[in-house]
């Protein structure tokens, strides 16, 4: 870093990083480049190392490796020659992600040295790591894992392609920086490359970049682990980043189009029979008597209408399939209301399975009945989309009328990822955050017989007992199973809340939402199958004594992205849901 004339104008000159990069983590690499993107004060200029592509351009010729655990693990001893050994520049693996200004880390940049790292005096247990790679131990072990090269410090001289590709050299020479004197190996804090599961909070200090190095949360078998949390909420501002790009792009694609490209029924790859329809409706929108232009809104419907009665029609419509098993109270109703709501707000259409079968319109379903179960089977093995309303996520728990439903594009919760979406409707639907509390027993709450089935379970009864028999070998504290009672008595005496409120340590289930009811009354949650509490909660029976208690701004956010994945009777009518459901997918 350098200033200008002015000593208060940094040099804009970018800060070189660079990441490694390994097919089998890109999300780890994604989401550790946008956690020092999200900090950085001063602009910079990120690189993922890529093997293929080092290897495609000559630079890196050294045969594979079967002690690399990872596909950049020489790669970074290129910097220098990359940076065509000039100026200083950082090293990361691709499992960090940064707290804090990485500007600060430059900031202790000294020009003695040829490197500087952390020093650690670490010695992991033997075995497995990450994804089941072998765990080697050596001497100055995770010093290359978060580098500042100097590049152009004349013993760094060496550190070209050909003196990397020199297979005589192992990765132990390289990674203890053999090639360098100990005086010119600088020392940085170990807080900024705080190994998690070995350093501790306040004995070691405070983390400003953590790094995963036994396994990330990105690995299924590191769901859950120490700091998992705060890889969540970068992964989360990643997503919705991502989306709100995606949304930019697709605003700016359509200015571009009205403004530049007006297109006419003429110039669309559609047949010609609905390029007239086209031209029928561009009439009559501009003259509805049909006096000038010859077609009249009555011209135009009756056009439309003889198209449908013919079948020729290219359009996917969006139907409805009536699930006989749901019981009405109001008899004026020949369909079910949210099944006819959705259906108006889509402009689609009502049906039945035995008509829809055979088609590719995408389905929507209520409930999960013989015939919503053949369907969505159906969809998941061809890829087909459907779309499933259910009673809301949270916001019933009062009332005697569902007043809020849930409506799930292709699965029966919306699983994640968390979109940050306002909060506005929190206060709607009366959520306040509740502090996580202690308690001593396990309460279980079976999932229906009909959702077991849809996902190929075994009976509840079998599930329960399989889940306290495993249970048994990992704690001993008392459970008690609660069955599902029906709607009248959840909103009474056997509500989930008062359940919940009798000295309960932890709830488990399967797809049910009561495992987000219960984050929601402060009390930790297990759900063993596909949940729209799964990003927070605990997800394997092993974790029951290590459980994850989502902290107030990770509930807030879940809760406020839940609340746009749900809706009442008139957005499902107006369209508003169904443009929310898709634009979230």
């Amino acid at each position: 870093m350098t200033l200008n004339e002015d000593e208060n104008d940094i040099d804009p000159t970018p800060l070189k990083i660079f990441i490694g990069w390994d097919s089998k983590e890109d999300i780890a690499y994604q989401v550790c480049k946008h956690s020092i993107l999200n900090h950085a004060s001063v602009p910079v200029d990120i690189i993922p190392l890529k093997l293929k592509q080092l290897r495609r351009d000559g630079i890196y010729t050294r045969p594979a490796d079967n002690l690399a655990s990872t596909e950049f693990t020489f790669t970074r001893f290129l910097i220098p020659e990359l940076c065509e050994f000039n100026g200083w520049a950082l090293f990361i693996d691709c499992d960090f992600i940064f707290l804090e200004d990485i500007k600060n880390l430059f900031d202790q940049v000294n020009d003695k040295y040829a490197v500087m790292c952390a020093h650690h005096d670490y010695t992991p247990k033997p075995g497995i790591k990450m994804d089941g790679q072998q765990q080697h131990i050596y001497p100055r072990k995770n010093w290359s894992s978060c580098v500042l090269f100097n590049c152009s410090h004349p013993s760094n001289k060496i550190c070209t392609s050909d003196w990397l590709n020199n297979v005589t050299k192992n990765g132990a020479f390289f990674h203890r920086f053999s090639w360098l004197k100990n005086k010119e190996i600088g020392k940085i804090s170990h807080e900024w490359n705080w190994l998690v599961g070995w350093y501790e909070e306040p004995v070691n200090g405070k983390p400003k970049a953590l790094h995963y190095t036994e396994g990330g949360p990105w690995f299924d078998n590191y769901y859950n682990c120490e700091y998992a949390v705060e890889w969540y909420k970068i992964e989360r501002k990643l997503k919705v980043d991502q989306e709100e790009k995606r949304r930019e792009e697709k605003r700016q694609q359509k200015n571009n189009i009205r403004e530049n490209n007006p297109v006419l029924p003429e110039q669309l790859s559609i047949p010609t029979e609905d390029k007239e329809i086209f031209n029928s409706y561009l009439n009559c929108s501009i003259d509805p008597s049909g006096k000038y232009l010859g077609t009249s809104e009555e011209d135009f419907m009756q056009i439309v209408q003889n198209k449908f009665n013919k079948g020729t029609t290219k359009i996917k419509k969006v139907a409805a399939i009536f699930n006989d098993e749901i019981e009405y109270t109001d008899k004026s109703y020949m369909y079910d209301e949210y099944l006819q709501a959705m259906s108006i707000g889509v402009q689609g259409r009502l049906s039945t399975w035995d008509e829809e079968k055979d088609t590719s319109n995408p389905i929507l379903i209520r409930g999960v009945g013989k015939s919503s179960q053949i369907a969505v089977k159906h969809c998941w093995k061809t890829g087909r989309d459907f779309y499933a309303i259910d009673t809301g996520y949270f916001g019933n728990s009062k009332s005697k009328s569902k007043g809020w439903h849930r409506v799930t594009k292709n699965a029966l919760q919306n699983t994640g990822p968390i979109i940050e979406l306002p909060t506005d409707r929190l206060k709607t639907v009366g959520y306040n955050y509740k502090k996580f509390k202690d308690g001593r027993k396990i309460l279980i709450c079976p999932p229906s017989e009909k959702v077991m089935n849809l996902f190929d379970q075994p009976d509840p009864k079998t599930w329960t007992d399989s889940v306290i028999k495993e249970l048994k070998q990992y704690t001993d504290r008392p459970i008690e199973v609660r069955l599902k009672p029906d709607r009248t008595q959840r909103i009474s005496s056997q509500s989930i809340e008062a359940a919940l409120a009798d000295n309960v340590y932890c709830l488990i289930t399967y797809n049910s939402i009561a495992a987000l009811e219960s984050l929601i009354e402060g009390v930790p949650s297990i759900a063993l199958g596909p949940n729209c509490a799964s990003v927070v909660c605990n997800t394997s029976l092993k974790q029951i004594e290590k459980l994850n208690r989502p902290d107030k701004d990770t509930m807030i956010a879940l809760m406020a992205h839940l609340s746009y994945c749900q809706f009442t009777l008139k957005e499902m009518t107006s369209g508003y849901a169904w443009n929310m459901v898709n634009e979230s997918y």
